[in-house]
């Protein structure tokens, strides 16, 4: 692919330009896309009236653009997410039958937990940030730190350094993060208060998985007032045995 002035490539430039939609903003405007990619409106109109022509990107209301059915159709095809959510999605639904919260399952993507499935609790006042195909900075999320125990020192003093997090001005605190890691590595679970929603936690679990596949997490979220010492044990055993059910189906024990 051709690269811009700057170095950039097409495709580089095109990838940009699809992260700037999200569940949130599903519709943007030229000016919106162009500052969120960081490119000439000018540039950006030309790119988009390529992605048109192919289908990954369709006209919307008000002059707007959002993502084609055709990116959606190529993207279904995506077997590791989608063969994780078939499999994960029955022992995700006793875990929800258990304890009635929100329930996902999310596999390592870069810096990120990519959640391939979940499933809504009961609780509607109980917000829940992790949507199907969505990411969240692995620090955030319980699902992202039990993923990120399972990795070396080395890999989360880098990740600390290459990640920007609003709430931490001055950079997250590696030592922490590392002492926590190795607290949820020992036990086997993470647990995170308050991270994303004052109001909200999360508890997750590894998944065991064949050698060839990403690193999985299965996890809930719920109310503070329901993560106290008396029920955290409860949850914790509700999700290794769903766990251990994903890891058999999936041939890893």
């Amino acid at each position: 692919m051709a690269n811009s002035t700057s170095g950039d490539s097409v495709l580089a430039r095109v990838e940009r330009i699809l992260a700037a939609f999200g569940s949130e903003t599903p519709v943007l405007q030229l000016k919106d896309i162009a500052s969120s990619a960081q490119l000439p409106t000018s540039t950006a109109h030309r790119l988009l009236t390529d992605m048109k022509q192919i289908g990954w990107i369709e006209s919307a209301r008000g002059q707007g653009y959002r993502v084609g059915t055709r990116l959606w159709e190529l993207a279904s095809r995506a077997a590791l997410a989608e063969d994780l959510a078939s499999v994960a999605i029955p022992f995700m639904s006793d875990v929800h039958a258990v304890l009635r919260q929100h329930v996902h399952v999310g596999v390592v993507e870069g810096d990120d937990v990519l959640f391939a499935e979940r499933i809504l609790g009961k609780k509607s006042d109980v917000p829940l940030r992790s949507n199907v195909a969505g990411r969240l900075p692995l620090h955030q999320s319980a699902a992202g730190l039990v993923l990120m125990s399972q990795y070396s020192e080395s890999f989360v003093t880098e990740y600390c350094q290459r990640v920007r997090d609003d709430s931490f001005p001055e950079g997250i605190p590696t030592d922490r993060l590392m002492t926590d890691l190795r607290r949820f590595a020992q036990r086997g679970y993470a647990l995170q208060r308050g991270r994303i929603d004052q109001e909200t936690g999360g508890i997750s679990v590894p998944v065991r998985v064949p050698q060839w596949h990403r690193p999985v997490a299965l996890g809930v979220v719920i109310a503070l007032e329901d993560m106290g010492p008396a029920e955290v044990p409860g949850v914790v055993q509700t999700l290794r045995v769903a766990s251990h059910g994903i890891s058999r189906a999936m041939g890893a024990l």
